[in-house]
């Protein structure tokens, strides 16, 4: 029988045996076409008063924010809804405030103990004070809430210290922080510490701190920082 399915001068076998041949070829274009679909971006939600309270207190169930963070949030999703379906901005922008006022009185918003938890968080993760500062301030947290939280935090810092370094600048326990989570300085291994010494000074002044502190913390020994943690450990 003559083989009807003659193969061009261009064809190698190897490249028939790639090619996907009757139904196999249909079906992978039907996958393909599936995937593309998979991938159309889901149309936006109207938004409602409703539909705003519900988004509020789902994402506040899952995290701590701010009231600038939540509004930043809710005004992406007015303007999604004003562009695909023309919902009027200025009723919008008032069921938007008045369920940030409502998360407010309900306790779900509370810019000065979110402050002050963040700031705490920080400083346990090593870092400085004005970088703190800085967080804050680009999370919408008013200045004289940022200055509160950081006055709460070296109160907490210098209860937590022990005796003998209390009155110490809590930045500085904070470079002893960053130290041991990143194993710089006093926690390398000994064969490499002198060697790694000016780059891990670089990474202590990329976190914010100064040159005297940084000094400080590479050049001291692990048992020396104990009692300077005690002001992280314990808040």
């Amino acid at each position: 029988m003559r083989n009807n399915h003659r193969q061009s001068p261009e064809t190698s076998d190897s490249e028939l045996e790639k090619k996907p041949a009757g139904n196999a070829r249909f079906s992978h274009q039907r996958d393909k076409k599936s995937k593309d679909q998979k991938r159309e971006p889901k149309r936006p939600r109207k938004v409602t008063r409703d539909y705003l309270m519900n988004y509020a207190t789902w994402y506040l169930e899952r995290f701590a924010a701010s009231r600038a963070r939540l509004e930043t949030l809710m005004r992406g999703k007015i303007r999604l809804s004003i562009a695909e379906y023309g919902t009027d901005p200025d009723e919008a922008v008032e069921w938007m405030n008045s369920v940030l006022s409502a998360c407010e009185k309900a306790g779900f918003i509370n810019d000065d103990a979110y402050a002050k938890g963040r700031a705490r968080s920080l400083l346990r993760r090593g870092k400085a004070l004005r970088v703190i500062a800085a967080d804050l301030s680009a999370r919408g947290i008013a200045s004289d809430q940022i200055d509160a939280a950081l006055t709460a935090l070296k109160a907490e810092a210098e209860d937590a210290a022990y005796e003998e370094v209390r009155g110490t600048d809590p930045n500085i326990a904070a470079a002893a922080a960053y130290a041991r989570r990143r194993r710089l300085g006093p926690w390398r291994r000994p064969d490499i510490r002198e060697e790694k010494r000016d780059k891990d000074m670089a990474a202590l002044a990329r976190q914010g701190f100064g040159y005297d502190t940084a000094t400080r913390i590479i050049n001291s020994e692990i048992e020396e920082l104990e009692d300077l943690l005690s002001m992280i450990d314990g808040i």
